[in-house]
């Protein structure tokens, strides 16, 4: 990892409660390049969370037997190193998926913002809870429409079109994500694409029909996809 010790310039931006003000508050910059770890499970926590300011992560935790159970993909404007405040050694490792760029910003900072540390801290507990409900009460067709929804309007927040974006992650890391086979994901995205949903060609996604993609989120939307499966 490169670093710049030029604070940051810009803010990063996320929904909700997460947005950072970078000219409120002070950061290095953190230079990641695509394939290295910003922290792994294990290395001493730096007593400092991490905002994304371009690029996207995998972030991922082991089960008992080693393997790896992805928590979530950051991306510009989200926090990293949340679940580590309190602890000594992270409990999950973080990658960069892409060229990223990250702000590092120390606890001593965030207690100078009790109103911004305690609201990071409140949504990161709403995201856990929300998370794992869908994750796991949902069915697939439902994960997997509530994930590229999340995605648009991360990428939306940049300033680019928020339906149109390129999926960083591969087709297995959002089928581990999303606790499903990665044949199902497969089999989801092509039904998707019959279904007049999305245009897909490798990463590139474009979402062609929002309301529909929306309605599909909610639970009274899986049976009209079903129904135009076939299934």
């Amino acid at each position: 990892m490169h670093n710049d010790t030029a604070p940051a310039a810009h803010s990063a931006r996320a929904f909700g409660v997460r947005q950072f003000d970078s000219e409120r508050i002070d950061g290095r910059c953190n230079r990641v390049r695509r394939k290295a770890f910003l922290y792994r499970a294990g290395d001493p926590v730096a007593e400092c969370v991490f905002a994304v300011r371009y690029g996207s992560f995998k972030h991922y935790r082991a089960d008992g037997t080693g393997a790896q159970k992805i928590t979530c993909f950051p991306v510009c404007g989200d926090f990293l190193a949340l679940d580590s405040i309190g602890q000594t050694k992270h409990l999950c490792t973080a990658i960069a998926m892409e060229d990223s760029e990250v702000c590092e910003i120390g606890y001593a900072t965030l207690r100078q913002q009790p109103l911004l540390f305690h609201s990071l801290i409140r949504q990161n507990i709403l995201d856990i809870r929300n998370t794992s409900l869908q994750l796991y009460r949902s069915p697939a067709e439902q994960r997997l429409a509530t994930f590229l929804l999340r995605l648009a309007r991360q990428y939306g927040q940049q300033g680019d079109a928020p339906t149109r974006y390129r999926l960083p992650m591969s087709r297995p890391d959002i089928a581990n994500y999303l606790h499903l086979a990665p044949e199902s994901v497969s089999r989801l995205l092509h039904h998707f694409k019959l279904a007049g949903l999305i245009l897909l060609e490798n990463r590139d996604i474009v979402i062609t029909d929002l309301p529909a993609l929306e309605q599909m989120a909610l639970a009274t939307g899986n049976r009209s996809l079903s129904h135009s499966m076939g299934s």
